[in-house]
């Protein structure tokens, strides 16, 4: 299976460590990319997500999964049931937009959107949410004991 992440900005030293040895896990049985889109220097909200959509349009396939605070909150069970219903050779895409939210017109030709939390995460900790439910996904559907609930 074929995945990218695909983020608006760089990722924070902070969380890099982190992020690099769940993607480095991940690796292993699946091709795992994160793509770092870059972001709008715009000073209006509206402009921003405008010059973040045309990139993010650009980059993801179509399809693609947008994580939104407006999408269907998910448990990882549903993540892992969600890679199960997948063919061994799919390519997905993962979108997580900048600080300023995304466009409509990015919700609009997403193929499905998920919500990581009620919560309003700030983009780098979603994205490093989002490698670790990957990871914990697989591990799940493998069996492995990294999921213990």
């Amino acid at each position: 299976m074929k995945l990218r992440l695909l983020v608006v900005g760089k990722a924070g030293k902070d969380f890099r460590d982190y992020e690099a040895s769940l993607k480095k896990r991940l690796q292993g049985a699946h091709q795992f990319d994160i793509i770092e889109l870059p972001e709008s220097k715009a000073k209006h909200i509206n402009q921003i997500k405008a010059d973040e959509a045309k990139h993010i349009l650009k980059a993801a396939k179509s399809g693609f999964v947008l994580f939104d605070e407006k999408g269907k909150p998910l448990r990882s069970m549903q993540w892992a049931d969600f890679f199960k219903t997948q063919t061994g050779n799919a390519s997905i895409d993962f979108v997580i937009g900048g600080a300023a939210g995304v466009s409509d017109e990015v919700r609009e030709k997403s193929g499905r959107i998920w919500s990581l939390s009620n919560l309003t995460l700030p983009h780098q900790l979603a994205r490093v949410l989002v490698v670790e439910q990957l990871y914990r996904a697989f591990s799940i559907i493998q069996g492995h004991p990294y999921h213990k609930v």
